[in-house]
């Protein structure tokens, strides 16, 4: 296991990354590298249970990628959009409110996802079947407060 500072650790093995966070030290650098190992455009699946980090997360992606503030989950609106300094978009979704897969649907999810753009994507779950076939998986557990285990 490869140590970046006291608290954050990485460990990579053929199929996955994982990391150990404590603190916004920790958030920073996995941001870093978590940005260096995704592809220009990229969909990202955050899965965790509530209160986990993923909206934390995703904000701090975010503000990596150059937004000065982002807006927090969407959790009503369901995507908030972004133009990067880059003049790429950026999609933030959170799929908690959608009920089926229909629901989804209408939303235009279908036609979103074929963009050529970054998406981060909360509550996976619920809207699998429209993610691309090359969406990046990212688990995030809690296990100690204010320590998250990240694996993707």
């Amino acid at each position: 296991m490869e140590k970046f500072s006291l608290l954050f650790s990485m460990k990579t093995t053929k199929n996955s990354n994982q990391y150990t966070l404590e603190g916004t030290d920790d958030l920073k650098t996995f941001v870093d590298v978590f940005l260096k190992k995704i592809s220009q455009t990229s969909c990202v699946a955050f899965s965790g249970e509530m209160g986990s980090g993923k909206t934390t997360l995703i904000s701090e992606i975010l503000k990596a990628m150059g937004i000065d503030n982002p807006q927090g989950s969407p959790t009503y609106s369901i995507i908030q959009s972004y133009s990067l300094p880059t003049n790429q978009n950026c999609y933030h979704l959170d799929a908690y409110r959608i009920e089926n897969s229909q629901e989804a649907y209408l939303i235009g999810l279908e036609e979103l996802f074929e963009e050529d753009a970054y998406f981060f994507v909360e509550w996976p779950e619920k809207i699998k079947e429209f993610l691309p076939i090359n969406t990046i998986w990212l688990y995030i557990r809690e296990i100690e407060q204010n320590k998250r285990l990240i694996t993707f």
